[in-house]
C-alpha cells in the first residue's frame, strides 16, 4: 500500500492517486493522463482542484519521460549544480511558474492589487502534449500547505483594539512536502524570507484601502520575521482605539484603522511581506506605499472579514456652541447610529472635554423618538465665570458603550479630535 496518511510513496500504483483523490477510472481504464486532465478548466470538461496544488511533488510539465528528481545533477562550465526538477522546466520558470503554479503578484506603487494575487496550477501535464508520469505522484501530499502560511481571518471584533494574527514560515526540514515560496522571492530580491516585514492590507466596503506593518507581540515593536537567529510568528495590529494617546504620527498615517470598520461592515484582508520598513502606522495604500518588493502570504489573500461587536455602533457627528447665559450656554455634541438603532435600554457614555478646563460625562440610555444630542454647559466645563461676550473654546469628545451591569466598557467607539467652538455668553 503506497498511501499513508494522505501521502503517496513509492512504489506508486496506478490505483493510488485514484483512491486518494476520490475519483474513478474513465470507461474502466486506469490512466494517469485522465487524472491530470481533471485539472483542465471547467469549460474544457475538467474538475480543477482535485489535485492539491500546494504539494511540492505532483504532476508537473517537464520534458522527460523518466522519473523526476529533486536533486538532479546539472553541469555547466565544469561546475555541477543540483536542481529540483519538480520546480519545472526552464521554459516554465522563465514565465514565473514554479512547481506548476503561475504566481501573479502585482508590483509597483499601488499595493492594493496584491488582493488579486493568484497561484494557479497551470503547468500540469497536458495529455497528448506533455509526458504524463505516474511517478510524479511519488511524495504527493494531499494535505500539504505552502511553507509560508498565515491566519485565516473571517471576523474582526470591534470590541477589541488589536487583531492578532499568525504568520508561520517552515523550512524544508519542517515542511518537506509543501511548495516553498522562496522560489518566487528569489526572482525579485536578494533578501531571504526572514528579512521581510509582515504587513496587512485592508479594504473597506467603500473601496478605501490601507496598509500597516504588523507589530511583533513578543517585542511589542515592528520587526522582520527573523531577528538574529530567532524566528517570530505571532503578530498584532491595532484596529481600534485602546484609550491611550497615540504618538506623533507621520503625515497621512493613523494609529487606528481610518476606513469604515463598524459593526456589520466587511473588510477585505490580505497578509503580506515587504522588504522595507515603511508605513509603521495605517497609511492609504494607493498613495503612501513606496516602491518595494512584497509578497502575499499564500493562505491569507483577499479574505472577507466581518466586523462584529456586542454593541451597536455610535458615530459622533460634530460639536457646536449653544448661546445663553453663563448657566445655560453649552457645547452640543450630536451623534447618530448609522448601522441601525440599538435595542431600547442600551447605554452609552458620552464625554465632552475642554482643553484647559473640565470634562463632562453623561450616560445616555437609548429610547425611541429621542433627540440624539448631548449638551454640556459652560458652567460644567469651566471653573471660571466669563463675562458676556463670544468665546472660543477648544473641545473634543468620545463615546464608549456601557455594559448590562452598568460598567463603562474600555472601548472608544468613536471620537472627535480637538476643535474650536464659539459660544456666546449673554
Amino acid at each position: 500500500m503506497a498511501i499513508d496518511k494522505n501521502k503517496i510513496a513509492a512504489p506508486v500504483a496506478i490505483t493510488d492517486p485514484y483512491n486518494l483523490l476520490g475519483i474513478y477510472p474513465k470507461n474502466g481504464v486506469w490512466d494517469v493522463a485522465d487524472i491530470v486532465a481533471l485539472e483542465r478548466p471547467l469549460l474544457q470538461g475538467g474538475r480543477p482542484g482535485r489535485i492539491n496544488k500546494w504539494s511540492r511533488h505532483k504532476p508537473v510539465r517537464y520534458p522527460q519521460a523518466a522519473q523526476l528528481s529533486d536533486n538532479y545533477p546539472q553541469q555547466a562550465g565544469g561546475v555541477t549544480t543540483y536542481i529540483d526538477q519538480w520546480e519545472g522546466s526552464d521554459t516554465d520558470k522563465n514565465q514565473g511558474i514554479r512547481y506548476g503554479l503561475k504566481a501573479t503578484i502585482p508590483h509597483g506603487t499601488n499595493i492594493v492589487a496584491i488582493h488579486d494575487t493568484s497561484f494557479d496550477y497551470v503547468a500540469y501535464p497536458h495529455p497528448g502534449t506533455d509526458f504524463c508520469r505516474l511517478s510524479d505522484f511519488d511524495g504527493y501530499d494531499h494535505n500539504a500547505e505552502p511553507n509560508l502560511t498565515g491566519s485565516k481571518i473571517d471576523e474582526i471584533s470591534a470590541d477589541v483594539p488589536y487583531l492578532f494574527v499568525d504568520i508561520n514560515y517552515y523550512d524544508t526540514s519542517v515542511n518537506p512536502t509543501g511548495v516553498p515560496v522562496e522560489s518566487w522571492l528569489s526572482l525579485a530580491s536578494d533578501k531571504s524570507i526572514g528579512d521581510y516585514y509582515p504587513a496587512i492590507l485592508a479594504t473597506d466596503g467603500n473601496g478605501s484601502s490601507f496598509a500597516r506593518l504588523l507589530t511583533n507581540t513578543s517585542t511589542n515593536t515592528v520587526t522582520t520575521l527573523r531577528v538574529g537567529d530567532v524566528w517570530y510568528s505571532a503578530f498584532k495590529v491595532k484596529f481600534f482605539s485602546d484609550g491611550t494617546t497615540p504618538p506623533i504620527l507621520p503625515v497621512g498615517q493613523s494609529d487606528t484603522f481610518p476606513g469604515e470598520a463598524t459593526n456589520g461592515s466587511t473588510l477585505k484582508i490580505t497578509l503580506f511581506l515587504i522588504d522595507t520598513k515603511t508605513f509603521e502606522y495605517w497609511a492609504a495604500a494607493d498613495k503612501q506605499i513606496t516602491v518595494a518588493d512584497y509578497f502575499p502570504v499564500p493562505t491569507s489573500i483577499a479574505m472577507t472579514a466581518e466586523v462584529s461587536s456586542e454593541y451597536v455602533y455610535c458615530k459622533l457627528i460634530g460639536l457646536a456652541g449653544i448661546p445663553g447665559t453663563y448657566q445655560t450656554a453649552a457645547i452640543a455634541l450630536r451623534f447618530s447610529f448609522p448601522n441601525g438603532n440599538p435595542p431600547a435600554g442600551s447605554k452609552y457614555e458620552f464625554e465632552i472635554a475642554m482643553k484647559g478646563g473640565g470634562s463632562y460625562k453623561y450616560v445616555f440610555t437609548y429610547q425611541t423618538n429621542l433627540l440624539f444630542q448631548i449638551n454640556a454647559t459652560i458652567q460644567e466645563l469651566t471653573a471660571s465665570r466669563p463675562l458676556p461676550g463670544t468665546y472660543t473654546y477648544t473641545v473634543y469628545a468620545r463615546v464608549r458603550p456601557v455594559d448590562s451591569a452598568g460598567q463603562v466598557v474600555d472601548k472608544v467607539m468613536d471620537s472627535l479630535p480637538e476643535i474650536e467652538v464659539k459660544v456666546t455668553i449673554l
